[in-house]
């Protein structure tokens, strides 16, 4: 990894890290190659002086100073000194106590004082603690995250009514209902039927496989080598006329579909309303939400969610957690963040 690519790697840990604690009254603002700190209305509170600058959480921003990191309180004082080569946000931890069931609330953070980057527990202080504090892990990103399932191979002993059938490849259950729905094979062609071997989907497609998205599911179909999205019900929701597909459940829990048609990619949601109707060579969701969207030139930009657009300008684009700010990257390879508004908080 370059040097420039480690950075924006480095300021991504910073964001993704801050995420339960994030203070957005102040936003990290780069001048040339020094950092410092602004309002959201883009005045300078805090000079830039830093090589490097994260988010405030509970008071404390990691900064580099020279070539190790320290942490600065809001008005910009250095509180714990520069001697770090690994320094995250503090944040809130529990030490038991045996006269609060709760234990006492402290904060804490990791930092490493050596090259491996071991970390340890330090408190605001700057001083090792004998040991981390305990945290909520609901405050954990990865502990919220849907639990993977392992799907077996089956088995299907079911009869062939009158030739409904030649081969059962998978099936599925709707909530609310006692119906198994089956997906299945006739002729080289896929459809779906219910254990009353009525006809769901017509077999008239080239494949069908069920896709999951949150807790909903659904059937991706294909037909003259073009993909579409059927419901578990047997409803189409989204036309076979897309050279590709990729759903996804948002944060705020609603499904979409990226599609690719004629050579420009779109967002529907599935009742095949236009999201982002614009084509562009390319739409990533990102994983706090929104949607990364890429140029003919290869350039990013980003849709938000409140339909707030940023044309597509820099070299790289991902969505600060909490919504309101992206962390971006120059075409000379700089770091810097804009808002919503396209406001960039940063000059060359």
């Amino acid at each position: 990894m370059n040097k420039k690519n480690l950075l924006f790697v480095v300021m991504l840990f910073f964001a993704a890290n801050t995420f339960a604690q994030m203070d957005m009254s102040l936003i990290p603002y780069r001048s040339g190659d020094k950092w410092g700190y602004a309002t959201p209305e883009k005045t300078i509170v805090i000079q830039p002086k830093f090589n490097d600058a994260s988010w405030f959480s509970n008071g404390y921003a990691a900064v580099k100073i020279g070539s190790k990191y320290g942490y600065i309180n809001k008005a910009g004082k250095v509180v714990i000194p520069a001697k770090f080569t690994v320094a995250k946000p503090f944040r809130k931890g529990y030490v038991p106590k045996a006269t609060n069931e709760g234990g006492d609330s402290v904060l804490f953070a990791g930092a490493s004082m050596t090259s491996d980057g071991y970390e340890k527990c330090i408190d605001t202080k700057g001083r090792v603690m004998i040991k981390c504090p305990a945290i909520n892990e609901n405050s954990v990103a990865e502990n919220n995250g849907p639990v993977e399932t392992v799907v077996k191979q089956k088995t299907y002993s079911l009869p062939n009514n009158d030739g409904l059938f030649d081969k059962i490849h998978d099936d599925y259950k709707i909530a609310g209902s006692d119906e198994t729905y089956y997906i299945a094979e006739k002729n080289g062609m896929y459809g779906v039927f219910n254990s009353k071997f009525e006809t769901i989907v017509p077999f008239e497609y080239s494949f069908i496989k069920k896709v999951m998205s949150g807790q909903n599911e659904y059937l991706q179909v294909t037909k003259n080598n073009m993909n579409g999205i059927v419901s578990a019900s047997g409803q189409t929701l989204i036309n076979p006329d897309n050279s590709n597909l990729v759903m996804i459940n948002g944060m705020n829990k609603t499904d979409y579909v990226i599609v690719k048609h004629n050579g420009k990619t779109y967002v529907k949601d599935l009742k095949n309303n236009d999201v982002i109707s614009t084509g562009y060579s390319d739409i990533a969701y990102d994983n706090n939400g929104g949607f990364v969207i890429t140029g003919d030139d290869n350039s990013k930009g980003f849709y938000f969610m409140d339909t707030k657009i940023i044309a597509p300008k820099y070299s790289d684009v991902h969505l600060v957690p909490g919504g309101e700010y992206l962390i971006i990257k120059t075409a000379d390879g700089k770091t810097g963040y804009v808002n919503q508004n396209g406001d960039e908080f940063f000059v060359e």
